[in-house]
Formats: C-alpha cells, sequence, structure tokens
C-alpha cells in the first residue's frame, strides 16, 4: 500500500525535526532521501514512493530517537443516546439501562487505571479495595467490571477519593494532577 498523505506529512515534519536536533543530518531533499536508503537498507528515489509500512517503519525510528510520543487518534465522540447513558448508567436514576447492560470499554478500564495510579495505587491494591466492604461493588460475589454501570460506579468512587486527597481538578476539558502535586487555591 502506497504512503499515506499523513504519514508523508508526519514523515517530513519528524525528520526536518531530527535535522535541527542531531549532528551530522542535513535538512536537505538529498540528505533525505540518502537517510531513508539507509535506514531502509534499498533504494529511495522519493517519500512519495514510499510504502505505507515502509513510512510506518521510519516514522517509528525518528520518534523513538526523538522521544516523541505518537499523536493519539482523536476519541469519537459520542452520540446523544450514547452519552445519556454514559452518564447515568450505574446511577439509581438510570435504571432504564439495566435491562440491556452494555459491556466497559477498553477506555473505561484505562480510565479507572489512571484514576488508582493517581491515587498512588498498584493493581494489587486496588483489587483488595473492589473486594473490600466500602467497594462500590460489594453487592457482587466475585467484583469485576465488566460492565458499563460496574464501570462509571468504580469510576465515580474513585474520582470522589481523588477530590478528598486534593489531586482532582478540572479545567476547560479534562486536566489531571497526580498525587504528588497540590492544588494553588
Amino acid at each position: 500500500m502506497q504512503i499515506t498523505k499523513r504519514q508523508l506529512g508526519r514523515l517530513q515534519t519528524l525528520y526536518s525535526q531530527l535535522s535541527a536536533h542531531e549532528i551530522g543530518i542535513g535538512a536537505g531533499r538529498d540528505e533525505r532521501i540518502a537517510w531513508a536508503s539507509e535506514r531502509l537498507r534499498k533504494p529511495v528515489v522519493s517519500f512519495k514512493d514510499l510504502s505505507s509500512d515502509d513510512a510506518g517503519f521510519l516514522i517509528d525510528g525518528i520518534q523513538t530517537q526523538l522521544g516523541v510520543k505518537a499523536p493519539q487518534a482523536a476519541r469519537k465522540r459520542l452520540d446523544r443516546d450514547q452519552a445519556r447513558r454514559a452518564g447515568l448508567d450505574g446511577r439509581k436514576d438510570g435504571e432504564e439501562y439495566s435491562a440491556a447492560p452494555q459491556l466497559a470499554s477498553a477506555i473505561d478500564l484505562e480510565t479507572i487505571d489512571n484514576y488508582y495510579t493517581r491515587l498512588g495505587w498498584d493493581r494489587s491494591r486496588f483489587d483488595a479495595w473492589l473486594r473490600s466492604p466500602r467497594s462500590p461493588l460489594k453487592h457482587k460475589s466475585a467484583p469485576t467490571i465488566s460492565t458499563v454501570a460496574d464501570a462509571n460506579r468504580v469510576r465515580w468512587a474513585l474520582k470522589g477519593m481523588l477530590q478528598h486527597a486534593g489531586v482532582w481538578m478540572k479545567r476547560k476539558g479534562i486536566t489531571y494532577l497526580t498525587p504528588l502535586e497540590k492544588r494553588d487555591d
């Protein structure tokens, strides 16, 4: 498959950053082509002629060398019904969703991991809390986060603990503080 327009732009941008930071790497077209040929161990005539896999290899190499994180894809915006469900599922006023439970997504579980990590907990401490009488899943015989309702209950409980600890802050979207940072107000 041919290189995508997005990959081409990313590769050119990263290469210009690499040439600005590394000694001995020129910024000109000939130097860029020679660099790509050397990295791929095959002749390269133009970045536009690269395959998608070759471009991905070069992009990953530059990002690793520069210590740059890969850009994350924008999170898909929820439609009205999905947003309502995400906000109500697991609450007493969200009983309308109990008849058709929805599985928790990887994003839900990642958010929960972020929250308990910010509390300074490791996975074993989090699991112990889930089994404790203070857990929002205490009504389950084997407390596991399997549905959106379970994920929301756990998320809201952890958010409350973060607020109580003084390490939760929200401004212009989502801004998170680590447990070591303190609020300035």
